[in-house]
């Protein structure tokens, strides 16, 4: 009888065991875009999560909380993660307008209950809301996203549409681990807020001799989602063109003599024509360009090689604001046109101004690192202390506001940009 009911209770701890490996809860659930038609944010989105199991994925949505529709997701194993990832896109969605979801299987666990707002319809002029963030690599002090974790309860604070985000996504971009700890951690602003990314050089292969070399690794492709290549895109919202563009291994790829967008290369004929058709389109008033490794910044981290190449195009298609990471200390120059510093009456406003205005934006994990650049030509500010950092850019009409906050919440600096 004993050994019958020992059997009895290990059966039943076996089976609990197996359920909760079999389905276990959907996680690390991330929204994006990944259409380059011209208003795919105000009728799709896209929705990326993981599960330890294989199922049919499910993504259920409506514009009440009842969720009366239903979307089928594409599952993929990734390798490097060891997990299952599970997409979806979801279309025909109307702009401006809140929709609420959960993912998962008829067969397991669903999430919470997440929502969105798609975008309004492009060209529209009324108001939205980014966060801009970058850097959150799990390296010193940041090795379990504690340091990017309190930079998301900052950011959740914030009504913001979607997130930029300017590269070093992660600290080793081939470790499967990263990216699941990454989305982990992120998942409080990314399930509401569709995740925007650059490329940083901790999140491509920097080994020159391999085929690989300045592209992102096979798990970059099985989590994100992006528009065109994943890694060279650009999308509206209402009134603004956002392009991206991946800067590589930059620095090292400079002294090799192998670099990213060298003229008449492929992604720089797509970045100019791209630039063109924003620049000749009278729906759209902003041009907002951003990257990792900044076209203007103090100290080891920039790569005249690399301003070189694109500040030309900055230049003729008078793109309004550039924005950039690499550099773990938040900076915001002047503005510039033809590599001449214009002046600034007004260190916080930027009146119609003739020149890009260029932003260096800190970081939201990796450790923060060397001050200095005050004496620079260009510099409007750059911090005195080592803190990370992020940034709420709100956009109405003719007017760019630009609040960059410390972890803390504590409002470092502000600025406005104004046609």
């Amino acid at each position: 009888m004993i050994k019958k009911n020992v059997f009895l209770v290990l059966s039943i701890v076996a089976t609990l065991l197996f359920s909760v490996r079999t389905f276990a809860q959907p996680q690390q659930v991330h929204l994006s875009w990944n259409s380059v038609k011209k208003d795919a944010t105000s009728n799709t989105m896209t929705v990326t999560w993981a599960d330890n199991s294989q199922n049919k994925g499910l993504i259920k949505y409506g514009t009440h909380q009842q969720l009366m529709k239903t979307e089928t997701a594409t599952s993929k194993y990734s390798d490097s993660a060891k997990i299952y990832i599970y997409q979806a896109t979801l279309k025909g969605l109307k702009p401006n307008t809140k929709y609420y979801y959960k993912c998962g299987s008829n067969r397991g666990p669903w999430t919470a209950q997440f929502s969105f707002r798609t975008a309004p319809s492009f060209g529209s002029r009324s108001k939205f809301v980014v966060g801009v963030w970058g850097d959150t690599q799990d390296n010193e002090f940041n090795e379990q996203f504690q340091k990017t974790a309190a930079i998301v309860q900052q950011l959740k604070k914030y009504p913001i549409q979607f997130s930029v985000h300017m590269g070093d996504i992660v600290d080793i971009g081939s470790v499967g681990a990263k990216w699941k700890g990454l989305f982990s951690t992120t998942q409080p602003v990314n399930a509401f807020a569709p995740f925007m990314p650059v490329t940083g050089n901790h999140d491509v292969d920097n080994d020159s001799a391999s085929k690989g070399y300045q592209k992102p690794f096979p798990v970059f492709y099985d989590v994100l989602h992006l528009p065109a290549n994943n890694i060279d895109y650009s999308y509206n919202y209402g009134n603004t063109h956002f392009v991206a563009i991946s800067s590589g291994h930059a620095k090292g790829a400079e002294a090799a003599g192998d670099f990213t967008f060298a003229p008449g290369s492929r992604e720089y004929r797509w970045l100019e024509d791209d630039l063109a058709k924003a620049r000749a389109d009278k729906s759209i008033t902003w041009i907002v360009l951003y990257m990792h490794h900044p076209l203007y910044s103090f100290g080891w981290s920039h790569v005249t090689g690399w301003q070189n190449r694109i500040t030309p195009l900055v230049d003729k298609y008078k793109v309004d604001l550039c924005l950039a990471g690499h550099r773990h200390v938040y900076e915001r120059h002047k503005p510039i046109r033809n590599n001449e510093v214009l002046p600034q009456p007004d260190n916080h406003v930027y009146q119609k101004p003739a020149g890009t205005v260029y932003v260096t934006n800190g970081t939201a994990g990796g450790s923060p690192q060397g001050l200095g650049g005050k004496d620079m030509a260009s510099m409007s500010f750059t911090n005195t202390v080592k803190e990370y950092n992020y940034a709420i850019m709100t956009i109405e009409g003719n007017t760019i506001s630009y609040d960059v906050y410390n972890q803390d919440g504590k409002k470092i600096d502000y600025f406005t940009i104004s046609k």
